[in-house]
Formats: C-alpha cells, sequence, structure tokens
C-alpha cells in the first residue's frame, strides 16, 4: 500500500510542487492538501494520514500548535516539519510538540522522499543542521539551562487566541471562530498580555513574527 500523505502549508504553488514528487514516486499517495494548521487538524481526524509534511507559519494555527493539537488524538500518524527557519527554538518545540522529522525548503528532492519514508517507518529524521541544532540544544540543557520563553507559559486555548490576535483578528471575530463569547476572548487577551509581558498590540504582533507563528 502507498505510504498516504496529507501537505499542510498555505502556499498553494509549494504543495502543488510537492504532490508532483511524491506522486512521481510508486510508494506515495497525496490524500488532502491543508492551507492552514485547522485545516491539517481537521484533515487529519477525518482522514487518518499516515505521513502529515507540515509547514510552521501558518494562518489560524501554526504548524507546531497543529502538530501538537493532531498527535493528541492520532498519535499513530508522523509529522514532519518542512519549513524554511533552521532557528533553535522552531527546531526544539517542534519536536517537543512531537513532530519526527524536520526537513529545510531548500533541501533537494531525494531527501525529501527519504525523510517521508523514514518517518512513516518509524523512525527519525533531521537535516544534517537541524540534527547539529538539535544536539547542542540539549547538550546546553543537560548543562543546567533552561529555555526561558515566555510562550510556555500560555495555554492550548491562550496559544491559539495569540495567534489569531497576531493576525490582526478582532475580539469578535476570534470568538466567532473558536465558539467562545466576546468577554472570555478579552480576557484571553489580557492573559496572554500579561504573560508575555507586552503592552501592546503592536508589541504582541511582533513578537509573534519573531517566533516565526505569523508573517
Amino acid at each position: 500500500m502507498p505510504i498516504r500523505v496529507l501537505l499542510a502549508d498555505d502556499h498553494t504553488i509549494l504543495r502543488q510542487g510537492l504532490k508532483r514528487i511524491l506522486e512521481a514516486a510508486p510508494d506515495f499517495e497525496v490524500v488532502a492538501e491543508a492551507s492552514s494548521g485547522v485545516e491539517a487538524v481537521q484533515f487529519c481526524n477525518r482522514l487518518q494520514p499516515d505521513v502529515v509534511i507540515m509547514d510552521i507559519a501558518m494562518k489560524e494555527l501554526n504548524g507546531i500548535e497543529a502538530t501538537s493539537q493532531l498527535l493528541r488524538t492520532n498519535p499513530a500518524i508522523a509529522v514532519l516539519i518542512l519549513s524554511m527557519y533552521s532557528d533553535e527554538p522552531y527546531v526544539i518545540k517542534a519536536t517537543k510538540a512531537g513532530a519526527r522529522g524536520y526537513l529545510l525548503k531548500d533541501s533537494v528532492e531525494g531527501e525529501l522522499l527519504q525523510a517521508v519514508r523514514v518517518v512513516h517507518s518509524g523512525q527519525s529524521f533531521f537535516s544534517p543542521l537541524i540534527a547539529k541544532i538539535l544536539l547542542e540544544g540539549y547538550a546546553r540543557e543537560l548543562n543546567g539551562r533552561e529555555i526561558e520563553d515566555r510562550y510556555e507559559l500560555l495555554t492550548a486555548r491562550e496559544r491559539q487566541v495569540y495567534q489569531l490576535l497576531a493576525e490582526g483578528r478582532g475580539n469578535k471575530d476570534i470568538a466567532g471562530m473558536l465558539g467562545l463569547s466576546v468577554h472570555t476572548v478579552e480576557t484571553h487577551r489580557i492573559r496572554i498580555m500579561e504573560k508575555m509581558d507586552v503592552h501592546s498590540a503592536a508589541e504582541l504582533v511582533l513578537s509573534a513574527v519573531r517566533r516565526g507563528l505569523v508573517r
């Protein structure tokens, strides 16, 4: 049976290119394409793909949070991050969220196919640069360095509201999207700003951009 793959990236052209590469090989089948983290989670719940190729910076729900959410209910799915970001915080957060592999977008076609096959087999696959970052990062942790990131203080719901606020959505829109009251969204907003130590909407957006959650 072919390896059933879900593509999650908010760039249509990139998804189409990935689909062509995968389906040119006899052992892959692209079962769906998601343009946001929310769609990726929904497709996974419905279609149960074998592997998800996941971007990080996507609308509504970033790839790291989407990975964490989908693996809570679908632990057998293998997530392969395919991103332009090689910064240590993204790499460590992605692996902690449960991603089984991390590949950079400048990788060659053969490396992509190999990575999908490897994570599908239950093993991990990391680009050489990413593997180096992981080793160095975990070595520092073992030496007693604690990763201090205020983002870690946010609950799952606060992280979702944080991203939507950073995308410029108003309290009423967010309330409708998440099925919450406007008052609840405002409470989340206040707590988010306190935990993130930001004092304006501009600072909140800047903090999200620095983390690669929005562009």
